[in-house]
């Protein structure tokens, strides 16, 4: 049985990985947290995903419960994400880490840590956006440096990260392919974390 802990547990993929580990067997939920001074925190976990109370409550401390799991799964922030890492380090626990926005300096030690134990980075976890970085690949390497490429994105206004990680994955590639340093040729319209877009 593999005990996971669910970080960011109130938000929108937090809730969503808690019913699909309550849908699936080999794998159990024994922690939640949420960011210090939620109004989530000592909320039942369960309850805020839709399947009904399970009675794992809310913390706002992983360390309080690190040591119970086997994995932590982390969609939350860059420095929140950080400050899991360190815990997961700490305890020689496996983490899966799906948040994006985060710096050059943040991913090197993301990159640097992910030595110490295991570690699934990713800024998007989905087969078919997985498919198309290997293309992304093999085109730029067929094109080679001959053609500008311009990556255009559009995201609800709730987004705060900018460009999406998804979007910085497929630059890097496409860079790397060819040979070029992505912080030299590089031009953003929008960048870092930037908060959410006002209504207009």
């Amino acid at each position: 049985m593999i005990k996971t802990i669910v970080t960011g547990a109130a938000g929108k993929m937090g809730c969503r990985i808690i019913n699909i580990i309550n849908e699936t067997e080999g794998i159990k939920l024994v922690g939640a947290t949420e960011k210090r001074g939620s109004k989530f925190v000592g909320k039942d976990s369960g309850e805020l995903a839709g399947i009904g109370k399970n009675n794992i409550s809310i913390l706002d401390d992983i360390t309080e419960i690190i040591k119970g799991c086997n994995v932590i799964i982390d969609f939350t922030s860059p420095a929140s994400s950080l400050e899991h890492l360190y815990a997961a380090a700490e305890e020689k626990k496996a983490i899966v880490i799906g948040t994006t926005g985060f710096s050059d300096e943040h991913l090197k030690k993301i990159k640097d840590l992910s030595k110490e134990i295991r570690c699934v980075f990713s800024p998007n976890m989905s087969v078919g956006v997985n498919v198309m970085f290997k293309v992304l690949r093999d085109m730029a390497k067929i094109l080679g440096d001959e053609y500008d490429i311009e990556i255009i994105e559009a995201h609800h206004r709730l987004k705060k990260d900018a460009p999406s990680g998804t979007a910085m994955r497929m630059a890097e590639i496409l860079a790397n392919s060819v040979n070029r340093d992505l912080s030299k040729v590089g031009v953003y319209a929008r960048k870092g974390i930037i908060g959410e877009r006002k209504k207009e």
